[in-house]
């Protein structure tokens, strides 16, 4: 079978991330079908290349150096589906989309989504979620492809606190199906309001969302706070004053943002004794060089 994948010669990360930050990669794969993304995946992997699959890179830090790799982008690979009590999304739907989705046909139970930067393969990769709800709540399987084609049920992903097994195996997250319950368009609406507005102390500059794991128990922009950080700043990089668990971007570099990550972990850690762990996920090749 032929396919003709949109590809992109001259990718830069910074076109591709929430950061607006990092260097080029080889190329880029667009695919818009299941069996394209499968295709150029499975060529991909059997060619033991170098190559990542990115959404909206709303959770990603990607190196300002070059990426002597190849890019997978599911940005293209958008779908909705409703049958009974579930729907079924194409892992590039943006979250925006399903929810103008579901508020168009009165569809509740994913409207905590609201205001997340993301692409639905994201959020069900890094089991995200917002006012103590989690997508894992939600999702019953995933169509996840490694050179064959999975179909997991919710208990086959291994979900915990902002992770899935989808993150520690070498594949594509194709599709997700999540239970969704019978509402009304207005309902939706209103629900889909008070989250966005549960999230108006986010600051409106660019960054990846929260860098850090809230440590068990505990808000990591709180412990972020308290060390007196808010505001400390490494080149165009900024502890948000807003909320201290976003790092901030006015003309970044991702070298400066990485620098401020590992700073405020060192100060965290030895002013509170408490070990941060990055949420945000690393695209190429950093060192200490770039502190």
């Amino acid at each position: 079978m032929a396919f003709d994948i949109e590809t992109e010669s001259d990718f830069e990360f910074s076109r591709y991330t929430t950061f607006g930050v990092g260097g080029k990669c080889l190329k880029a794969f667009f695919p818009k079908s299941i069996e394209e993304a499968k295709y150029i995946f499975g060529e991909l992997k059997t060619a033991r290349t170098r190559f990542v699959v990115l959404g909206r890179g709303s959770n990603v830090l990607a190196s300002d150096r070059f990426f002597d790799g190849y890019v997978i982008s599911t940005l293209r690979l958008k779908g909705i589906e409703r049958e009974g009590d579930s729907i079924t999304t194409l892992a590039g739907t943006n979250v925006s989309e399903l929810l103008e989705y579901c508020t168009l046909h009165g569809l509740g139970g994913l409207e905590f989504l609201a205001g997340i930067p993301a692409t639905m393969g994201g959020i069900v990769a890094m089991n995200a979620g917002a006012g103590q709800k989690f997508i894992c709540e939600r999702l019953t399987k995933c169509a996840v492809f490694d050179g064959e084609l999975h179909n997991f049920e919710n208990k086959m992903c291994g979900f915990t606190y902002k992770h899935s097994t989808m993150r520690d195996i070498n594949c594509i997250i194709l599709s997700s199906t999540f239970r969704i319950e019978q509402s009304t368009p207005e309902c939706v609406a209103n629900r889909i309001a008070q989250y966005r507005c549960a999230r108006r102390n986010q600051p409106l500059k660019r960054s990846c969302g929260c860098v850090f794991k809230n440590p068990e128990g505990k808000s990591a922009g709180k412990i972020i706070d308290e060390c007196g950080l808010k505001g400390t700043k490494v080149g165009g990089a900024e502890v948000s004053r807003m909320h201290a668990n976003f790092i901030v971007s006015d003309g970044a570099r991702a070298a400066d943002i990485y620098a401020l990550i590992k700073y405020v972990k060192e100060k965290v850690f030895e002013r509170s004794g408490i070990p941060l762990e990055e949420e945000v996920v690393y695209i190429g090749e950093f060192d200490d060089s770039d502190c």
